[in-house]
């Protein structure tokens, strides 16, 4: 009974199976299924996160509206569970708002790791923060999600409420939308408008948002003229440019483009590393250096993404109660989060010999001819991106290189990623060509 409430469950929340070789059942009826928790915490951890209240819908779905599923921890100790369910969602919901605010308090500039994607973003943004309305105005920020936009702007927002004690206004272009119907429905457009204006500083985050709401983008445009005249800072976010953003009024289109505009890439090896390791103090996550390089070369993407790793990692630990967090634990709980292409580095040396004409001989030889050298590094970076091999197996590939000759071609090839468009288009080409190929296999 309990293994068929568990694939029902995994039908639409596979995160339990991370949590499942924890749980196993006890007593088995048609009235009552007691299964065992491997340690408190993994009670707790189910309780807040609503999977007793499910797995109990499920029990009583598929054998009998009275079926009751009980849960005791590992050492005997019973666990009286009361289901009062209505009487936490107003809870639950007060402690979603505080988390909130609590998680943008810790978005700070000393929180936030700089590196070449996003130092000037970085370094801008602290220049507006210490002198607020005096330049960088408006502040246009674009990038793809989870690359630290909202946090910039929110280390913006506290450092000018905690050092000059002004006024600051942020919403984000959904939450100013539902703001001003409300606005409209209790006939207080006015006093809606007069209480944002009255702030020294606007903040508006994702405003590609304000695509199609041609009601919301007058009073954007209203309440953007009167910081704008007054000479307060505006700081505005969106993960497209502002030109990209579809229709969009051309009045506010000029005024978001009329200040400085600037733009957040990927981070490169580098800071993902940083970052990774900077997240895991954060959460209190204790990795080796295996994990950080498993973490930074496997999630690329976004910041968000190393976030949820390190998170899943630190519940998995407590949940399954593993002392320690090492490469092959990580491998195993991230596996649907990374998932290699299935490749090898003969193939791999091959897709780039056909693509840069060199010879894969050549490739892996000791020559340094500026052609040779360029092939041999894209061939460096695109066979620890498509295989799971470690720094000194890539190594012993090209030549019998060391590792850190191999992290050093990486980092050059992803440098040159975002500062060369041709070397750029010509990995990915090479990467699509790699896809492609492991597709047919």
């Amino acid at each position: 009974m309990w293994n068929t409430i568990i694939k029902e469950f995994e039908k639409t929340d596979k995160s339990i199976k991370n949590f499942k070789n924890s749980l196993s059942p006890v007593e088995e009826t048609r009235e009552k299924i007691t299964v065992k928790c491997q340690s408190k915490y993994a009670y707790d951890f189910l309780n807040k996160n609503k999977y007793l209240e499910k797995i109990n819908n499920i029990a009583k779905a598929l054998f009998d509206e009275n079926t009751e599923v009980c849960f005791i921890v590992a050492k005997d100790e019973d666990i009286q569970l009361e289901f009062n369910f209505e009487n936490n969602k107003n809870t639950n919901k007060n402690n979603k708002l505080l988390e909130q605010n609590e998680n943008y308090e810790s978005y700070t500039f000393d929180n936030f790791i700089s590196g070449p994607s996003n130092a000037t973003v970085y370094h801008a943004a602290q220049a507006i923060a210490k002198n607020p309305g005096t330049g960088y105005n408006p502040f246009f920020i674009f990038g793809d999600s989870g690359l630290g936009k909202t946090h910039i702007i929110h280390a913006i927002e506290n450092y000018i409420i905690q050092n000059k004690h002004k006024k600051v206004y942020y919403t984000t272009a959904m939450e100013f939308t539902n703001d001003y119907v409300k606005a409209i429905e209790n006939k207080s457009t006015n006093e809606f408008k007069e209480n944002i204006i009255k702030n020294d500083v606007l903040l508006v985050d994702d405003v590609q948002f304000l695509s199609g709401k041609t009601g919301t983008q007058n009073e954007i445009f209203y309440i953007f003229n009167q910081f704008y005249d007054k000479k307060k800072q505006i700081v505005i976010t969106s993960d497209k440019h502002v030109n990209e953003i579809n229709d969009i009024d051309d009045r506010l289109r000029s005024r978001f483009g009329m200040g400085v505009i600037l733009d957040i890439t990927p981070p490169e090896y580098e800071t993902r590393v940083a970052i990774v390791k900077k997240k895991s103090e954060l959460f209190d996550v204790k990795i080796d250096e295996q994990v950080v390089d498993f973490i930074a070369m496997n999630l690329k993407n976004n910041v968000r993404e190393i976030e949820g790793a390190l998170k899943t990692l630190k519940i998995s630990k407590e949940f399954i109660g593993n002392s320690i967090i090492d490469l092959k634990f990580a491998e195993k709980i991230l596996k649907d989060i990374i998932k290699k292409k299935p490749a090898d580095i003969d193939s791999i040396i091959k897709t780039v010999s056909a693509a840069t004409k060199v010879k894969p001989s050549d490739i892996v030889s000791t020559k340094r001819t500026k052609g040779i050298s360029l092939s041999r590094q894209i061939a460096i970076y695109l066979s620890r991106k498509y295989t799971s091999k470690t720094y000194k197996e890539i190594g012993e590939k090209f030549g019998g290189r060391d590792h850190s000759t191999v992290i050093t071609s990486i980092s050059n090839i992803e440098k040159m990623i975002l500062d060369d468009e041709q070397v750029a288009k010509l990995i990915n080409k090479i990467s699509r060509d790699i896809e492609a190929s492991n597709k047919n296999l």
